[in-house]
């Protein structure tokens, strides 16, 4: 198979290994080695780490593909999105297990295992599927891993800019079933964008604070048990 052809078919797999090499020019693992051997070393295709390759240029769609199941979430999906202003090089992706970070063309690729997997979807861009987070999910993701989100300031800017369906998100915190979550997350949907979810949910009685990156706040909110 010449390497045109060869080229043209594995432009269409996102990331790709030797055995995608072995399957398209139906040929051993010797010859498929050879192959991909010559094809870095006229940097026709890039590394992304052992045994997974690709010819695709967008950071977030291979690293949405890099591991399965996996989305794009917390500040790097709200960098893509466009709700922050930040450009960063550090790609955030949810996954279900442990997998070893990634350096990869300027970036670290980094996977994040959550424990409430859900709330993704897969969009089809120019360079393949990319699976990202939901507007909604994507503002729990980043209340209950703070860390990954930068400050509050931008998760807030996420709730001010990001289009919301208020029904999914009753769905989503209902689902987490979360108690912090559903007080901080219900705050800041009244306080920013006027929506009230306060009727579908029962909060119990103790008060958390709103900004999980400061200790104590000072101001009382009694109707989402919240201090800020």
């Amino acid at each position: 198979m010449n390497t045109i052809l060869l080229l043209d078919k594995l432009k269409r797999k996102t990331v790709f290994t030797i055995k995608d090499i072995e399957h398209i020019a139906f040929c051993d693992n010797a010859y498929a080695r050879q192959i991909l051997h010559r094809l870095k070393e006229k940097a026709l295709i890039k590394q992304i780490s052992r045994n997974l390759y690709t010819l695709k240029t967008n950071i977030f769609v291979i690293s949405s593909n890099i591991a399965y199941p996996s989305y794009v979430s917390f500040w790097s999906a709200s960098s893509y999105s466009g709700y922050t202003e930040q450009v960063l090089s550090r790609i955030q992706i949810a996954v279900t297990r442990k997998v070893k970070p990634i350096n990869f063309e300027g970036y670290q690729i980094v996977f994040i295992p959550i424990k409430h997997f859900f709330g993704y979807k897969k969009v089809q861009t120019e360079e393949g599927e990319l699976f990202i987070v939901e507007n909604e999910k994507l503002i729990i993701d980043c209340l209950l891993y703070p860390k990954e989100s930068g400050n509050l300031d931008e998760i807030e800017k996420i709730i001010a800019n990001a289009e919301i369906s208020s029904k999914k998100m009753m769905e989503y915190l209902k689902r987490v079933n979360n108690q912090t979550l559903i007080k901080r997350i219900g705050y800041l949907l009244e306080n920013i964008r006027s929506i009230d979810i306060s009727s579908s949910f029962r909060l119990d009685s103790n008060y958390v604070q709103l900004n999980p990156f400061r200790k104590k706040g000072k101001i009382i909110i009694p109707k989402w048990r919240i201090k800020k």
